[in-house]
């Protein structure tokens, strides 16, 4: 879907912002009837397809730098979403942070128990994959929760000192929840 969607980029953007596909704009083409034109039918019915998909669209959405959703999609998130095997792309941030909570006991600090250094998990996510399914979850886990700066910033400031480089396990249940 999202080859399609870069393929047919053009017909998607938002008047308003020419450069970017929005969410309003998907939701405005999902809610076009069908046409009889081949061409502008399968665009309808991809928008349609994407509004059940809406993990899918908000991958697309988040910014790159910080996480954040902002609405606006371009050819560069659309490609970044394909070329990522990362099975936590898909994730909102409180999935993100319960999966963090699941994988506790392999992030935390051996030196800290109950805390996960942020310098420890950037480095995670700087190493390569292992071919074990144990070590290439942490590290899926620490590259997704690395690119989003708006969400690490909240688990480093939540249920601690702020900016302190240390994500608290009561952090992460606070925002699974």
């Amino acid at each position: 879907m999202g080859q399609q969607l870069l393929g047919n980029f053009n017909a998607f953007k938002d008047p308003n912002a020419p450069q970017y596909i929005t969410t309003k704009s998907l939701k405005a083409m999902a809610g076009r009837p069908l046409t009889g034109n081949a061409a502008s039918d399968q665009n309808i019915r991809l928008a349609r397809e994407l509004a059940r998909r809406p993990e899918l669209v908000k991958a697309m959405d988040r910014n790159s730098i910080t996480g954040g959703l902002d609405g606006l999609i371009d050819r560069q998130k659309i490609g970044m979403i394909i070329q990522s095997d990362n099975p936590y792309k898909y994730l909102d941030d409180q999935q993100l942070a319960g999966e963090m909570l699941k994988k506790f006991d392999g992030l935390q600090d051996a030196h800290a128990p109950g805390h996960i250094k942020i310098e420890r998990l950037k480095t995670l996510a700087g190493w390569p994959l292992t071919g074990n399914p144990a070590w290439d979850g942490l590290i899926h886990v620490a590259r997704e929760v690395s690119k989003r700066s708006d969400l690490l910033r909240k688990m480093d400031n939540l249920a601690s000192q702020d900016s302190d480089g240390w994500i608290r396990k009561q952090a992460l249940r606070l925002l699974s929840h």
